[in-house]
C-alpha cells in the first residue's frame, strides 16, 4: 500500500481528457446562448421595423389631427367621429424581412430542411389618442409576439426556447 501511495508514476491522459471534454461542453453552451440571443434580437428587430412602418403608414390620418390639437386620426361619419387607424400587415412584413414560410398559424424560418425558429399569436394594438387629449397621449402601437427556437444543444432533451416579445412604437409628430 505505501508503495502505491509513494509511486510518482502519473497518467495525465484520463484528466486531460476530462478538461477538453468539459470545455468542448461549456464551449458548445455559450455557443447556443449566443445563437439563442442573436436569433432573438433579430426577429425583435423585424418586428420594430414592422410596428414602425405601421405607425409610419398611418401619419396622413393622423397628422392634421395632432398639428392642430392633439388628436389622433378620426374622420367624421355623420354625426360622429370615428376612429381612422390601420394596423398594417406585421405578418406580411416579417415574412418578406424574415424570409418566412406559413404553416397553419404559425410562420417558420427554415434553415436547409430544418426548423430555425417560429413565430406565432401575433397580436396588434393600435392606441389612437382622444380627440380631446393633451400633449401626453400618444399615438402608438404595441405589438405582441410569440418566438419559439429549437434548441440545438440537449439532444432533444431539453424544451424549445419560447419567449413573448413586445415592441412599442409611438408616431411623434416633427412639426
Amino acid at each position: 500500500m505505501e508503495e502505491l501511495i509513494k509511486n510518482k508514476e502519473g497518467n495525465a491522459v484520463i484528466l486531460a481528457c476530462t478538461a477538453v471534454l468539459i470545455m468542448m461542453l461549456l464551449f458548445t453552451v455559450i455557443a447556443e446562448y449566443i445563437r439563442l440571443q442573436t436569433i432573438a434580437k433579430g426577429v425583435r428587430d423585424s418586428v420594430q421595423s414592422s410596428v414602425i412602418s405601421v405607425i409610419t403608414n398611418n401619419w396622413d390620418n393622423n397628422y392634421n389631427g395632432l398639428r392642430q390639437g392633439y388628436a389622433g386620426g378620426y374622420t367624421l361619419n355623420g354625426n360622429d367621429w370615428e376612429t381612422d387607424i390601420d394596423e398594417g400587415a406585421v405578418y406580411y412584413d416579417l415574412s418578406s424581412t424574415l424570409g418566412l414560410q406559413r404553416s397553419g398559424s404559425k410562420y417558420i424560418k427554415y434553415s436547409g430542411q430544418e426548423v430555425e425558429y417560429s413565430v406565432y399569436n401575433l397580436n396588434v394594438n393600435v392606441t389612437n389618442t382622444p380627440i380631446r387629449g393633451n400633449e401626453n397621449d400618444d399615438f402608438s402601437a404595441d405589438v405582441y409576439i410569440t418566438l419559439k427556437v429549437p434548441l440545438g444543444f440537449g439532444w432533444g432533451h431539453l424544451p424549445d426556447m419560447t419567449i413573448h416579445l413586445k415592441v412599442k412604437a409611438k408616431f411623434i409628430p416633427k412639426f
